[in-house]
Order: C-alpha cells, then structure tokens, then sequence
C-alpha cells in the first residue's frame, strides 16, 4: 500500500478513481500503468513513487470501494453467521463492478505472488478474522474455524469465477447448511 502521506490528495484519488475506471470498464487486460497515467493525468514517475504497479493501484482502488460494504448480521449461532456472511459475498460480487475487479485480481494474484500476499494480508484475513472469532465463538473450541471457513468461501469463489452456475442467496444457503451439518453435526 502506498505510504499515508501524500503531497496532494487529489493526485491520489485522481490515479486510483483512472484505475478503477478502466478496470471495471475493459478488465484487467485493459489496465496498465500507461492508461492509468493518461487518464489520471499525471506522470508515471508519480505512480511507482506511491506504487509498484498496476496491481498495487488497483488494489487499493478496489479496496477504497469494497471497504465501505460492511457486512451486518446479528446472527448468534455459528449457521447464521455463516449464511450472513455468505449472502453478503453474493451480494458484494454477483454482477457488480466490484466482483468484475475482484476477479481480476484474484486471476492476477494467481501469476503474482507479491499481489497474493497483499490480498491476503489487506482483504481476506481482515475479513476473516472478525467472522473466524464470531464462529469460534459459538461453535466451541473444537472446531477447526479456519477449515469450516474454507468449505463455506471455496465454493462461492469457484462459482464467481466460473460463472456458469448461479451464486445466490439460495445456493450460500445450501453450501452453509451442508457444511455446518457435515462439520458442526
């Protein structure tokens, strides 16, 4: 991530809001740090100065957005926490702008090791880690959290990215409830 302090601002703002622009509008294989300049306006020299690439730019401008889409619940069993979390991720991706740009980055973090590691470190286990301690929380001790975590994302993700089954608030229902049974009994 970019250091905190910035000479201006709007310099800042400008070059995120030009990568997420052509992000969502082209994909990934239409972002570069040549159009990100162009459309900001700006000089390259200003971008690797706060960035290393295009995919720290479009990281953050990704993460900018989907930070304002909290999820909210007020579930107290380990299910309806789980299914909360899971409807949110279909309503987050699904068809939106923010789940055309999270594919990307994950396609990309697949050739990228550096960009794994900071979706890792600045998008999952943030959101994570709130969810893993509200389940270990009410589904006791003895339950591997980060595995029934696991079973419930990994097919969500793998329909996300194909694209050719639906992701719905039926079908993270039916993951949740089939792996809460299967792990939770």
């Amino acid at each position: 991530m970019p250091e905190s302090t910035r000479r201006n601002p709007q310099v800042h703002r400008a070059i995120l809001d030009a990568a997420w622009d052509l992000t969502a509008a082209g994909g990934w294989a239409a972002v570069s740090v040549d159009a990100i300049v162009a459309r900001a306006g700006v000089g390259k020299r200003t971008v690797y100065r706060w960035w290393t690439g295009k995919a720290a730019v479009v990281l953050e401008a990704f993460l900018d957005r989907a930070r304002a889409n909290p999820v909210t619940t007020r579930a107290t069993t380990a299910e309806g926490l789980l299914r909360a979390h899971a409807r949110h991720f279909a309503d987050l991706y699904v068809d939106t702008v923010l789940g055309r740009v999270f594919t990307g980055l994950l396609g990309a973090a697949q050739q990228d090791p550096d960009l794994a590691a900071r979706l890792e470190e600045h998008w999952f286990e943030p959101r994570r880690a709130p969810v893993r301690a509200a389940v270990r929380e009410v589904a006791g001790p003895d339950v591997d959290v980060d595995l029934l975590l696991d079973l419930v994302f990994a097919p969500l993700h793998y329909r996300l990215l194909t694209g050719r089954r639906p992701l719905d608030h039926t079908y993270a229902d039916a993951v949740v409830t089939s792996v809460v049974r299967g792990v939770l009994g």
